[in-house]
């Protein structure tokens, strides 16, 4: 694409590459899509693939029924147990398909849901605080569902009463099912469960190191389930965000795998076929939050899964223009010297990575690949715009 570079900053935009399937391979899809039109990359862009094409031409895809075995096996229980399911999201696509493959390891048991409140872990309300305080309740109390009585909140963008949902979907198995909330841990240990599956996204160690603080031991995250690379399919962070797939084939599919190798096979293929010096990045759920609703985005365990080595955990930093360029006018400075003198200032500072110089003010630091994940994921993921494939300009 022949764009005026010098009169343009950071430019993203999507690429469409037909419909990709398991029997595809994700460095020849991305070759075939730049051979139909070369100039759609050049040197110096960010190429970002969403992880869902990668985990799909990787067979990264996994049954239900075979989920329940793992996991019945793992925890050692029988169909009469009793499984307590710690801080999971409110998503009909995250965490309902999962929360049916826990419920079918005991359909002559029970399963135990423990929701935070006021908000779960991505900001989707439960309660408000205003009826808390009308209650009586804190924030490390227990509250029971007579106790929230016809005060619950439905979602604000679905209209969902997940309480009542994830209620059908577990005695749908034959299961028993109680809900409460509680962002404390000392209840659900008083009720002695066969088992605990910790079901946080982001705080999952923390809450697992809690539970085992108890001195409970049987107790495990979603990342402990399919993670094994000994098994055919797995992923680093084994169930976490992963999401439904084919719901009439039970089907979910998990996070990509090695991820890190692939980003490199795919710059290597660029370089090699197209002579195209670029990075390349597979980007998840970006890391925002909505001002308004206050749900935070990210329900993967990460926003970026993979990049090339060149712009792993490097940051993004440069300086306050703003700043230069009144002081520099302050100066007497005319606007070409002021232009001169701030381009090199950039250079010299990203050189440098002096991040507590004052020039460097207003500008946090934060690492490339989350940035770009997060634009890649609006430019394309947030709107399902049937473009896997974005690109980032004038980044880096």
């Amino acid at each position: 694409m022949n764009l005026p570079q010098k009169e343009l900053g950071v430019i993203a935009y999507g690429i469409k590459t037909g419909i990709i399937t398991s029997d595809d391979n994700i460095a020849e899809v991305i070759k075939r899509t730049i051979s139909s039109n070369p100039d759609i990359i050049s040197d110096g862009d960010i190429l970002c693939i969403t992880e869902s094409v990668v985990a799909i031409t990787q067979h990264n895809v996994v049954k239900l029924d075979d989920v329940s075995a793992e996991i019945k096996a793992r925890l050692l229980l029988r169909d009469d147990s009793t499984i307590a399911v710690i801080h999971p999201i409110l998503s009909r696509n995250r965490f309902s398909m999962m929360l049916n493959a826990i419920a079918r390891t005991v359909p002559k048991g029970k399963v135990i849901v423990q929701l935070k409140f006021p908000d779960d872990e991505q900001g989707n309300p439960l309660i408000t605080k205003a009826y808390l305080k009308k209650i009586g309740k804190k924030f490390h109390d227990m509250i029971t569902l007579d106790e929230i009585g016809h005060e619950r909140l439905l979602h604000p963008e679905t209209g969902m009463d997940y309480i009542d949902y994830y209620q059908s979907i577990i005695r749908e198995t034959g299961s028993d099912a109680e809900i409460f909330l509680d962002n404390s841990f000392e209840h659900i240990i008083k009720m002695d469960p066969d088992a605990i599956i910790v079901s946080n996204v982001h705080a999952r160690n923390e809450v697992l190191e809690h539970i085992k603080e108890y001195g409970y031991t049987n107790v495990i995250t979603l990342q402990d389930i399919y993670s094994d690379p000994c098994n055919g399919v797995y992923s680093e962070y084994g169930l976490l965000g992963s999401n439904l797939l084919d719901p009439s084939n039970e089907q979910l599919k998990l996070m990509p795998r090695r991820s890190d190798e692939v980003c490199e096979q795919v710059r290597n293929m660029v370089l090699a076929e197209f002579e195209k010096d670029i990075e390349v990045i597979i980007y998840g759920d970006g890391a925002y939050k909505d001002p308004e609703s206050g749900i935070f985005e990210l329900a993967d365990p990460v926003s970026c899964f993979g990049c090339t080595s060149a712009i792993k955990n490097r940051n993004r930093i440069g300086v306050k223009t703003k700043y230069l360029m009144q002081k520099l006018h302050n100066e007497g400075k005319s606007k070409q010297e002021i232009e001169r003198i701030i381009e090199e200032e950039k250079i010299k500072f990203v050189e440098r990575q002096e991040k507590q110089e004052f020039i460097a003010q207003g500008t946090t630091p934060r690492k490339i690949e989350n940035l770009v994940s997060s634009l890649a994921d609006l430019v394309s993921g947030s709107g399902d715009t049937n473009t896997p494939l974005v690109v980032v300009r004038g980044f880096i």
